[in-house]
This record gives structure tokens, sequence and C-alpha cells, in this order.
């Protein structure tokens, strides 16, 4: 289940893969590296062009970046070609030229913030209104999905699910109400079978979600949002997953936090819910 569509036909998901767009990516790495050292999975190749790379990079994000210039406004990267040789993935994207918002954030005058603040709100909108394409939480072309921050060693994919519940019990391990594990005391299982009872009520329908949206990944310039990047955690999501991901993902970024409510719905019984699930089940 956590390999997902895209891993059994990864052809489906390459973007504009021919053999010279392969050979000139490969070329222009192997060139860089002569003169550079890049420690992340980002090789800018030249002043508009940037690859991602990596054997933990997947073509779903190339996909997903493509669904949502399609379907909104939304200033992504624009997707020159996306192709896996030898388990490593490499997607050539568009270099958005401009900071990163949390670069630029201790500059920008309160006019700058506010009309970024609304921007944000309003792409976030956008993505909500896409009409889901049913219950199953799933990526953009229905496969497996990323997050690093939930801690499963043996399946860094995860998903597809039939339902948002079915993504809780999951998310938990299978753990219900009356299987208390011995090493929790009363109190910690309190929590635990609140949590439990939470992720089990009725979610409604998912929405579509960035699901790493902090600072760096925004891109602005001269006051305005010019682009939205690293979509690897994006997806068809529980509703409330942006809000607990902004706050739980931002821990040393409080001024990020305090500012999530300004473009992000609310929803603190959720992030509770999954403050008590990351404690026990994830990775911070």
């Amino acid at each position: 289940m956590a390999d997902g569509i895209e891993s059994q036909d990864a052809a489906a998901l390459s973007i504009n893969d021919g053999k010279l767009q392969r050979r000139l990516t490969l070329i222009a790495l192997k060139t860089m590296s002569r003169f550079y050292k890049y420690n992340g999975p980002c090789v800018p190749i030249s002043s508009r062009i940037i690859v991602k790379k990596g054997v933990r990079v997947n073509l779903t994000e190339a996909a997903t970046m493509a669904f949502v210039a399609a379907r909104t406004s939304i200033p992504v990267p624009r997707i020159h070609c996306a192709f896996t040789r030898r388990d490593v993935t490499y997607i050539v994207m568009e270099r958005i030229r401009g900071q990163t918002l949390a670069h630029a954030w201790p500059s920008l005058p309160k006019a700058d913030v506010e009309r970024i603040l609304m921007q944000l709100r309003g792409m976030l909108d956008e993505l909500r209104a896409l009409p889901a394409p049913g219950v199953a939480i799933q990526s953009c072309v229905g496969g497996s999905l990323y997050d690093f921050r939930i801690h499963r060693p043996d399946e860094p994919r995860f998903g597809p699910f039939a339902s948002t519940r079915a993504f809780h019990e999951w998310l938990r391990e299978g753990l219900g109400p009356e299987q208390k594990p011995r090493y929790v005391d009363d109190d910690e299982w309190d929590d635990i079978r609140n949590m439990i009872a939470m992720q089990d009520r009725e979610c409604g329908a998912p929405v579509f979600t960035h699901g790493d949206l902090n600072p760096f990944n925004v891109i602005v310039r001269e006051g305005n949002i010019v682009g939205i990047i690293d979509w690897e955690f994006s997806g068809w999501l529980p509703r409330y997953w942006e809000y607990p991901s902004v706050w739980l993902g931002n821990k040393t970024r409080i001024g990020w936090q305090r500012m999530a409510e300004r473009f992000i719905d609310p929803w603190p019984d959720q992030l509770q819910m999954e403050s008590t699930r990351q404690k026990w089940w994830g990775d911070f």
C-alpha cells in the first residue's frame, strides 16, 4: 500500500522524459558538481533552472505542481522535465526569482506583510475549493503520500487510504480505545482516548493540502508572493491537517505560528489531537 500507484508506473508520472532532456540534466549536474557542493536535494544549474533530486524525491511532487498550476492561480515552479533513473528521481523546474519569506520577513514593511498574508489566505482558499475526487486520503494522482514527520522507518511513503478514519487508524497503529498499553499511565491514557474519540468522528471530505506551509516555502518579491514551493507533503488530506502542520512543523518559528490564524482557519481541538498523536507516534 505504501508504494502507491506512482512507483508501480513511474513512466506515467514522468514529464517531458526524453533522452535529450535526461542527458542534458545529468551533464548539467555533473558540471555543477565540479564547482559547488550542495548538501540538500536542490541543485541550481542556472539562474532560471533548479533540479531537485534524490532517492526520496518522488515524481508525485512534480505531478502535484502540474496539478496545482492547471487548476489554480497559485504560483508554483514550472516543471521542465521529471524522470527517475537508477532509483534516483530528478525534477527539473523553474527557479523562481525572489527571497524566501523567512529571509525577507525582518525587513518587510507592515503593508507588505498584510498583503502577503492576504495573498496566502486566498491561495489556501483556492486549494480548499478544489473538488475532492472522493473520500480517500491520497495524492493528487490517487497514490501514496509522504511526510517525514510521520515516523515509519520501514514505510517512508504511506497510503492511499479509503477514508479519513482508515488514515487515523493507521496513524495510531490500530490502537483502540480499550487497548491501553502497559507503559502508559492513566493521565496519558486519558489524552490518548480523547485523541481516538476525536479521530473517529466524522471528518467530511478531504481537501487539497500543501502540508508544509512554512516561511521557507513561500517565495516573495517586491512585497508579493511569487512562488509556493516544496509540495512533497501535499495531497488530499483531512480538512484540519494544514493547521496543525503549520503549528507543529514550525515550533521554533513562534512569529509564524502567531500569524497562522491570519491565513488559515484554526482547528484548536484537532491541534491538541495531533499533538497527542505526534507525542506517541510522531517524529518530533
